[in-house]
């Protein structure tokens, strides 16, 4: 597990963040080394993905609540899976492409979110039951 933090606000503790991460590099199978920057420079959404040939960034708002931080690391790191299995690739002029197949389509219709809302729904179910629960 490799991943760096920046700005991480203090309610979520180094512990939590460890715990965080190595749950969802386990569910998700990957190992990839990414930066999570808590950055204050959002405007309606929770957090966004970003990834080049040597990177991979997360953006987390900090201003949401302990439990949307986590909720949306995990939204986020689904699309890391997708990006890293080449399901999920963004193009120079803001297209996408969904397993080969340019898509445009309106944010609730796109595959890669309905996959990672569904993803993040089941990682929340078992990290809060099995993990957090037991944290507090």
């Amino acid at each position: 597990m490799y991943y760096v933090t920046y700005a991480k606000p203090k309610k979520i503790s180094n512990k939590l963040m460890d715990n965080i991460v190595v749950f969802a590099y386990d569910f998700l199978n990957i190992e990839e080394i990414i930066e999570i920057d808590f950055d204050d420079d959002f405007e309606d959404r929770g957090g966004y993905c970003d990834f080049t040939e040597d990177e991979i960034i997360i953006g987390i708002n900090p201003k949401q609540t302990k439990a949307e931080i986590i909720r949306t690391l995990f939204h986020e790191m689904v699309h890391v899976k997708q990006y890293v299995r080449g399901q999920l690739l963004h193009n120079d002029d803001d297209t996408s492409m969904w397993n080969g197949r340019e898509c445009d389509l309106p944010y609730w219709e796109r595959p890669w979110e309905k996959e990672a809302y569904e993803y993040e729904d089941a990682m929340w179910d078992i990290f809060s039951r099995e993990v957090l629960s037991k944290m507090t």
